[in-house]
């Protein structure tokens, strides 16, 4: 790259000090800036269901792809608000629909699991090396417990990597130990309210409106926080969220039958 401390032109049109990859920006159109602050889930034509489907199948994919614990706030305050959705809401379907959203979710986590473990192991083994003594600390059981171990297993192994890293965090870094501490922060987000049966309990309209409304600015956060980590990037919306699952899709027509020929 040519550089002289200080922008220059030349004859050949070269600009001197300027970046040798300089950022591509894809032209746009101006839009109203005021729909960036307006809460698009607040919509009434939005049924509870597709509501509960789109957030079961966002809280998933959010859970899949939480690089170094980027979401895990916003993970355990969804979760959060969809607690408060099935304690105020009494309908069977809707409990039912939230049992499985928790379920789901907590599927979702457990099975991105050993993905999320493995860069933890491979930190720890690069600096100690697989069979040291401090990889036995970190994995008593090795990386393969993530797998085998049932789900209420599951946060005490990732308290023992937790102890294991933090005890050498010197040599570690301390970004492992944050990854590690994220993960426990996440299951427990997900395990706990997947564990916990939804009560009947008689609440006003005004209660079920209040414990909505909480959910649906909930996924607002989200997708605001989602855009502020993926700027110039709506692409990568849709490894987060699936719009069409907020839609009403009308069902086609079946074709009549065609018409008997006429007689003779």
């Amino acid at each position: 790259m040519a550089r002289y401390d200080s922008l220059v032109y030349f004859d050949s049109g070269v600009t001197y000090d300027e970046p040798d990859t300089p950022t591509v920006i894809k032209p746009t159109h101006m839009m109203d800036l005021h729909k960036f602050l307006t809460n698009p889930f607040d919509d009434p034509g939005i049924s509870m269901d597709e509501l509960l489907a789109f957030t079961t199948d966002h809280f998933g994919k959010m859970t899949a792809n939480n690089p170094g614990g980027l979401y895990t706030a916003r993970l355990a305050a969804t979760s959060t608000a969809l607690t408060g959705v099935g304690n105020a809401f009494t309908d069977d379907q809707t409990k039912l629909g939230l049992r499985k959203a928790r379920k789901q979710a907590k599927d979702a986590y457990r099975t991105a699991l050993p993905k999320r473990i493995s860069p933890l192991a491979v930190a720890v083994e690069a600096k100690f090396g697989e069979g040291s003594p401090e990889f036995v600390e970190c994995f008593p059981q090795g990386r393969a417990i993530f797998t085998r171990c049932t789900d209420d297993k599951v946060a005490n192994h990732l308290q023992t990597l937790i102890n294991g890293v933090t005890a050498h965090q010197a040599q570690l870094g301390a970004p492992v130990v944050t990854d590690a501490t994220a993960l426990l922060t996440g299951w427990n987000a997900v395990y706990a309210p997947s564990e916990t049966a939804s009560g009947a309990k008689s609440t006003t309209e005004v209660a079920k409106s209040a414990a909505r409304g909480a959910l649906q600015l909930e996924l607002f956060k989200n997708l605001l926080t989602i855009a502020l980590n993926n700027p110039r990037l709506p692409e990568k919306l849709d490894d987060y969220m699936q719009q069409s699952l907020l839609e009403d899709h009308p069902v086609t027509p079946a074709t009549p039958p065609s018409p008997p020929p006429p007689g003779p």
